[in-house]
């Protein structure tokens, strides 16, 4: 009763902007310490306190933008805002024909109530200063504290494989989880190293911060979290894109010419991957050495059978699709013996398609799975462009909190090729807001007045 009232309290009151988005604020600092409480007898799972205190945020906006204060048109005409408001639409529009629309309806319900406080209501609090940095932080330093705790009980049982998947409950229930979590920070703390003179006016506190990147570091590798490597890998090539100067229509051009070759050249690629017999292990080098194993690892094999699975749902229902949030329902009769694995099952549990945009694809259709990738694509496509007109000195603030975003951005983006996690607050929040950010410079940087604030 306390924790509701209190969620109660800085719910509507950061909602509505006293003091200073304190609602959001909170919800940032919460987020890394909530514990999901999933009891079968209940009939649904909630994440304590943070669903409770976005769904008090959730209604105390929607009252706010009806009573006092409707969203600016700037915000709603930006192309990430669209491609979301649409989105969200379609799996609206498409719950009547779902295989299970009670379902469907909760999924939605569950998403929009993420979506709104931690998109619009982060575009809000960004709208004014370097409130971003603040919000960040926020989350970061529970977030040391939970790594922290995940390596001492790790270390109990000797850093094994095994023992990173529960190490660090109860407050992250996965593994892979709290890897997309570190990973998406990672570069927020690197930035305040590389960049001392923009972010850091003591210089005391750079010992503290080099300090807690190490433990960062070493805490997302021994999640054995191997999406987590792999994306900051790409969010390091990303930057090196940026600091070429790469224009966002080359960069998909490239993404074309790759994907292309790829096609072209799967079958000869397939068979240099089957050579790999490596599987996951202890061993930190054979266990990323097991990432393009696809003839003996059982996590990667399956990975491929619910993608299987999913590309048959997917020719059954291509333009509604099944519904939202019920692949894990459906998806079961599917699968192919052959393609089964020892981690296998026919019960809605053991993750879901292991894919953030084979959700969409199989859940919602082609619609629902363009407007994801729009998504994508528009905040890419913003972003870049935003990094490259902010050139005054008075603004490499506000560009290197863009860059934050942006290269977070892109380890969840490419996580999200093996594992879905928008359905958990931790993720979202940190999704929902770094797309928030970009928004919220964009209408206060427009194109076409460089520098002049809304």
């Amino acid at each position: 009763m306390v924790g509701f009232a209190i969620a109660l309290w800085v719910g509507i009151g950061g909602a509505c902007g006293v003091p200073n988005g304190l609602g959001t604020y909170v919800l940032s600092m919460l987020t890394p310490l909530s514990v999901l409480i999933d009891d079968p007898s209940l009939g649904f799972a909630i994440q304590i306190p943070t669903d409770p205190l976005m769904i008090l945020i959730s209604g105390a906006l929607l009252a706010r933008w009806i009573l006092l204060e409707p969203p600016s048109l700037v915000i709603l005409r930006n192309p990430i805002t669209v491609c979301i408001l649409l989105w969200m639409l379609w799996m609206v529009y498409i719950i009547p024909a779902s295989s299970q629309p009670l379902v469907s309806f909760k999924f939605v319900l569950s998403n929009a109530w993420k979506i709104i406080p931690c998109y619009f209501g982060a575009i809000m609090l960004f709208r004014v200063g370097d409130r971003a940095l603040r919000f960040w932080w926020l989350y970061l330093l529970p977030l040391t504290f939970v790594a922290v705790w995940s390596l001492w009980h790790h270390a109990e049982d000797g850093f094994t494989k095994e023992a990173s998947y529960w190490a660090s409950e109860p407050f992250v229930i996965n593994h892979g989880i709290y890897g997309a979590m570190l990973g998406f920070l990672i570069p927020l703390v690197t930035l305040h190293l590389v960049r001392p003179q923009v972010f850091l006016r003591l210089v005391w506190i750079r010992p503290l911060l080099l300090a807690l990147l190490v433990v960062l570091v070493i805490a997302v590798i021994m999640s054995y979290t191997r999406a987590a490597w792999v994306s900051l890998a790409a969010a390091l090539a990303f930057y090196v894109l940026l600091r070429i100067k790469i224009q966002f229509r080359w960069l998909m051009l490239l993404a074309v010419i790759v994907s292309t070759l790829i096609a072209l050249n799967s079958g000869p690629l397939l068979m240099y991957l089957m050579r790999n017999k490596t599987d996951s292990q202890d061993r930190l080098d054979k266990h990323l050495e097991s990432i393009s194993n696809v003839r003996s690892d059982a996590s990667n094999l399956e990975r491929l059978n619910r993608w299987a699975s999913g590309l048959r749902m997917f020719s059954e229902r291509p333009w509604l699709g099944w519904g939202p949030g019920t692949y894990m329902m459906e998806y079961a009769p599917f699968q192919n013996p052959y393609e089964k694995t020892i981690i296998s099952t026919n019960n809605a549990d053991v993750g879901g398609i292991h894919s953030e945009y084979f959700g969409p694809l199989v859940e919602s259709g082609i619609p629902g799975f363009l407007c994801f990738v729009g998504i994508l694509l528009a905040s890419l496509q913003r972003g870049m462009s935003l990094w490259y007109r902010l050139k005054e000195p008075n603004q490499q603030r506000d560009r290197l909190l863009l860059l934050c975003a942006m290269l977070g951005l892109v380890t969840y983006y490419t996580h999200g090729f093996l594992n879905n996690y928008l359905d958990m607050d931790k993720t979202a929040l940190l999704f929902w807001s770094s797309l928030g950010l970009i928004t919220a410079m964009d209408a206060r940087y427009p194109s076409d007045q460089r520098g002049v604030s809304q």
